[in-house]
């Protein structure tokens, strides 16, 4: 108690020393002057684009990421940016490999009859199976002092099937009674090859395919190519059960009278009976080369400092047949750093370049596990010693619930998780240069049980030692879903935001010394 008391004082006295001494060193006049040239017609310009169908919800390291890619490094060439990535075809593309698994075949068929990925088949795990398979009936799959399915079953080198949830009645309590993890490791240690599990209900088999389905389906990305695996390894699958009556060819009224009338009895309910099944499931690794797109822009006499500017601009893709559009996530981000990279154009063009050099970056990725930006950090095109803030932009084209009443808000998120003076500095910008937009730090916390600190790119500068700002509008009904399209968007407080960070990055920019780092990072402590 003492030390929480303690750390919560010197955190007060210490933002109280920086309040005092900081003073905002920019020219007024200029700031305000080149933040009006973010504008909501423009911005409606290039989201209109960057989210549209012929982009096709700009899956990372597919088609439409790759159309994002070339529109955002045109723009990037036409506004007079340097491309800095060294030694490479396009100096505006950090190009680097990723690898993705997935199913490019799940199936399941008995004569006329043939089951599909999600729809009737939810794997558990990765594996490549293709054999015509004898799977034996095993009732509920359970090994145990009071029952065991297997007593009098010989199931080597063939399949299991078993219901998902055991009753009661097999157990003498209900630490007896295995969870799925249990049963397969069970079924696998009998000898059998495959498990198939017959789900509780068709509405618990659906609402479980359609959370996770889409990871099922689109596969895993990662930076290491994995260990390629060897066909016909043990195989678990759960299957919708009208599904596997289908399959079977049986009533599920009669099946389930049958194992209802063997278990009152105090019996197993494993018949024996035998299922052949044509099994065919095919995970494969493909190599899938994605970029981050960099547009540098060199200060002048304080040129060898870089500030970092990022969004993402990969979204989910194509879901089920339906585009992802990803308008505010981050269409909405990355709209806004295109404009403020026009408001440091225009500036240039002036001759007020800025003192530090600043880094543009739309990194890649980000959906499938902050991959562009963690590629970066761990490669960068500039020393992160050199690298003096990295302000990061996800989200700033909607609002939320919280703020119905108010839409000038933005969320900030990690000013002051390494830096005081950074979060004060920032305080001081909004209140000269946007005072009509609401400062909120709901979520400015790193136990807060959302994780944002955690969860966009920022969080791969800030675990650097780098200081951070993350801007956020909170999520909406339409996250990661069809709807998230650019009718939703609210172009005016989404212009406030965009200026905000403008204004911050043009302070960052300018001032004579970079903030302070005065918090240490969770790898240092």
């Amino acid at each position: 108690m003492k030390q929480t008391l303690l750390s919560t004082l010197l955190s007060i006295l210490i933002s109280s020393a920086f309040a005092q001494n900081i003073t905002l060193e920019s020219e007024s006049e200029k700031v305000n002057k080149y933040k009006s040239t973010i504008t909501e017609e423009e911005m409606k310009s290039h989201l209109t684009i960057l989210a549209s169908d012929e982009f096709e919800g700009r899956e990372t390291g597919e088609r439409g990421q790759k159309m994002a890619a070339d529109y955002i490094a045109q723009f990037f060439m036409d506004q007079g940016l340097k491309g800095p990535v060294p030694n490479v075809p396009n100096p505006y593309f950090q190009q680097f490999d990723l690898y993705k698994q997935k199913y490019t075949n799940f199936s399941i068929q008995k004569g006329d009859v043939t089951l599909q990925l999600i729809e009737d088949i939810f794997p558990y795990g990765n594996f490549s199976f293709k054999q015509d398979l004898d799977v034996v009936f095993i009732g509920y799959g359970e090994d145990n002092s009071m029952i065991s399915d297997y007593d009098n079953v010989d199931v080597k080198g063939k399949g299991v099937v078993f219901f998902e949830k055991t009753p009661r009645i097999y157990g003498k309590s209900k630490k007896e009674i295995s969870g799925l993890r249990i049963k397969a490791k069970i079924a696998a240690e009998k000898g059998a090859s495959f498990a198939i599990v017959i789900a509780e209900s068709d509405e618990k088999y659906t609402t479980q395919a359609k959370r996770y389905g889409s990871y099922i389906s689109k596969g895993r990305l990662m930076f290491n190519k994995p260990e390629e695996k060897s066909d016909n390894g043990f195989g678990l699958v759960l299957l919708k059960p009208s599904s596997f009556y289908r399959l079977i060819g049986v009533s599920e009224s009669k099946f389930d009278k049958r194992v209802a009338k063997v278990v009152s009895k105090g019996k197993s309910a494993a018949s024996g009976e035998v299922f052949n099944l044509n099994i065919n499931a095919q995970f494969e690794t493909r190599k899938m080369p994605t970029e981050n797109v960099l547009g540098f822009m060199e200060g002048t006499d304080l040129k060898d400092e870089v500030l970092v500017v990022t969004s993402h601009y990969d979204h989910v893709g194509i879901i089920n047949g339906e585009i992802h559009n990803g308008a505010d996530d981050d269409g909405s981000g990355t709209t806004g750093l295109l404009e403020i990279v026009n408001a440091f154009t225009q500036a240039k063009k002036e001759g007020n370049a800025p003192r530090r050099s600043i880094l543009f970056m739309t990194v890649t990725g980000e959906e499938k596990g902050l991959l562009g930006s963690e590629y970066y950090s761990s490669h960068p095109i500039f020393p992160i010693d050199n690298t003096i803030a990295n302000l990061n932009i996800d989200m700033i084209g909607r609002g939320d619930a919280a703020h119905s009443e108010n839409p000038d808000f933005v969320y900030v998120i990690g000013a002051d998780m390494l830096s005081s003076e950074l979060h004060e500095l920032h305080e001081q910008v909004a209140k000269k240069y946007v005072p009509e937009l609401d400062l909120d730090y709901t979520y400015n916390a790193k136990d807060d049980p959302n994780r944002y600190y955690y969860r966009s790119d920022h969080y791969n500068f800030a675990k650097h030692g780098i200081p951070v700002i993350f801007y956020f509008n909170g999520t909406h009904e339409d996250y990661h879903q069809p709807t998230d399209t650019v009718d939703k968007i609210t172009f005016g407080p989404m212009a406030k935001r965009a200026k905000l960070v403008f204004a911050t990055a043009w302070e960052l920019a300018n001032r004579d010394k970079a903030p302070v780092v005065d918090q240490k990072t969770e790898q240092q402590k």
